[in-house]
C-alpha cells in the first residue's frame, strides 16, 4: 500500500489518465459514453494502491475531469 503523502502529485495515475481521456475523445458517441461510464471503475483500481485511497480518487477524478474538458476543446 502506497502513501499519499510520498505520492501527492500522483505523477504516474495522471499520465495514465491523461492518456486515457485523449484516448476517450478519439471515440465515437456511444463508445464515447461507454468508455467513459466504466472509467470510474479504473479510478477506484489506481486510488485503491493508497491507504488514503478516498482522497486519492477524488484527486483522480477531478483531475480526469479537467484533462477531458481540455481534451475536448472546452
Amino acid at each position: 500500500m502506497k502513501h499519499l503523502p510520498d505520492h501527492i502529485e500522483l505523477t504516474e495515475e495522471k499520465a495514465q489518465v491523461e492518456a486515457d481521456m485523449q484516448y476517450a475523445v478519439t471515440l465515437e458517441f456511444r463508445p464515447f459514453l461507454g468508455y467513459l461510464g466504466a472509467y470510474g471503475q479504473k479510478l477506484d483500481r489506481m486510488a485503491g494502491e493508497y491507504r488514503q485511497h478516498e482522497i486519492a480518487r477524488r484527486i483522480l477524478t477531478k483531475y480526469a475531469d479537467e484533462v477531458l474538458d481540455r481534451a475536448r476543446g472546452k
